[in-house]
């Protein structure tokens, strides 16, 4: 694919939360700290006024960074955003259409769990700029089902079969909904199961890669929760796995690639926490007590083989992502610096070395942990030079974003959403990812850092 002209800012109307009251995000804010060298102009309107020039240097830029970018502004904003595996014809030559998991966060309408149906060309199809269609918003909403228990505040599908959907809302219950089942039944549709066993919300919401149907999810007090769903029948059920450390609120939880038995979780009490789920109460199998500064927001392992199977990134409001060797715990392997409260981490599911985080820094950010160790150029128009593991930023949004995704089906394609209800699809030009000679030194675990892939950084791009 190839394009000539300019990104367009979509200037839909579209309105974002209007009765005062705060967008709700799991991430805790940053305070706007007084800048004394500027005694004219507080710090909130100086980072403003940054943030505005580096959109506008992103907007003339956009069309040598991807392939495609569009936006579209949500009438109400999501906390969740996930990409279905898999894509049918579109009805158009060269067209595919990919599918989006997104949930409603309303000021009291009935909340939605939404399919959102997105049009792409295939890696072949050259698409015509000149007709407005590098930046065209070629989404549309497939699928609208009640939510319930209020706002959606997480929402994934299971892998092994990916019509099911769990979602966890602003309620002490978890949903699975069977999303190819309602499709059939229309917008009366209800969810499929209601899990009950956590006495608050949540956000942590984690299918299993190696058994079908088992589900684990947290909860802010404290609580952890399995489930079988494979055996359910439909109707409400009870976790058949149940643990708590403490009421310290379980921001997330995630599967071991190496143990089909053990998960880890975190949260408020800055503690990486292992569990086996053959064993239930309050005994962990393993802790690292303050793996971080402060609040642990998301958990990731990789998908990949062997050799990749003990990495596990955690990221933090102390505004670090640290990543670890599972079978050395005594201290991170090394430690990613960013630039506000991170509140979501994800490894590529393309490039075993490539993780992305997003967060009150924007994003989504892509870093590559085989440059770790690198050498960076310091530019003369900068402060200080960007870490070397940060090979691109997206640009495109203007407020935190809350959640993103990396598609299963085709490379750097990434989904976004952000506070001031904008979904942002952006598939990063290849070339960007290009091949060049990694310079790290050895990270210490068996792992090689100058051995992989390492992406050449994204002029302009940077957030």
């Amino acid at each position: 694919m190839s394009e000539t002209a300019p990104a367009k800012e979509n200037m839909s109307s579209s309105p974002a939360k209007t009765d005062g009251s705060p967008v709700k995000k799991k991430p805790r804010t940053l305070d706007d700290a007084p800048n004394e060298s500027h005694e004219k102009k507080g710090a909130a309107q100086l980072a403003k006024e940054k943030r505005d020039q580096e959109y506008k240097n992103w907007v003339v830029a956009a069309p040598q960074l991807y392939d495609v970018c569009m936006q579209k502004h949500l009438r109400w904003p999501s906390l969740t955003v996930e990409w279905l595996p898999g894509y049918t014809d579109a009805g158009r030559e060269g067209w595919n259409r990919h599918q989006l998991l997104l949930g409603t966060h309303t000021d009291g309408e009935e909340n939605s769990l939404l399919v959102v149906a997105v049009d792409l060309p295939d890696v072949e199809t050259e698409i015509d700029t000149r007709a407005g269609e590098f930046g065209k918003d070629t989404s549309a909403i497939a699928l609208t089902l009640p939510h319930p228990g209020g706002e959606v505040n997480r929402a994934r599908h299971c892998p092994q079969q990916p019509s099911l959907v769990a979602t966890r809302p602003a309620s002490k219950v978890a949903y699975v909904f069977d999303i190819a089942k309602a499709a059939e039944e229309g917008p009366s549709s209800t969810p499929w199961l209601t899990l009950r066993g956590h006495g608050d919300e949540g956000f942590g919401c984690a299918w299993s890669p190696h058994v079908n149907g088992q589900l684990t999810t947290c909860a802010n007090d404290g609580t952890i929760c399995g489930w079988d769903i494979a055996t359910a029948k439909g109707g409400g059920i009870t976790p058949t796995y149940f643990a708590s450390r403490g009421e310290s609120a379980v921001a997330d939880v995630q599967y071991s690639p190496q143990c089909p038995f053990t998960i880890c979780a975190a949260g408020d009490d800055k503690a990486l926490v292992f569990w086996d789920l053959r064993t239930q109460g309050d005994k962990c199998s393993q802790v690292v007590e303050n793996a971080h500064d402060a609040d642990i927001n998301a958990l990731a392992y990789p998908n990949f083989g062997e050799d990749d199977q003990f990495r596990l990134l955690s990221a933090s409001a102390d505004r670090t992502v640290k990543l670890w060797d599972t079978r050395h715990l005594s201290k991170p392997v090394h430690t990613f610096t960013c630039d506000g409260d991170v509140v979501q981490v994800q490894w590529c599911p393309h490039d075993a070395d490539v993780f992305v985080t997003c967060g009150a820094d924007r994003g989504p950010k892509f870093w590559d942990v085989s440059r770790i160790g690198a050498s960076v150029e310091p530019d003369s128009d900068e402060d200080e030079p960007a870490p070397p593991e940060l090979v691109f930023a997206h640009g495109g949004h203007k407020a935190p974003v809350s959640d993103f995704s990396l598609s299963p089906n085709e490379s750097w394609l990434a989904a976004s959403v952000s506070e001031d209800n904008v979904l942002q699809v952006a598939w990063v030009s290849e070339a960007i990812f290009g091949d060049v000679e990694g310079d790290g030194d050895d990270i210490g675990t068996g792992w090689q850092s100058g051995g992989g892939t390492a992406a050449a950084p994204a002029p302009a791009a940077a957030a």
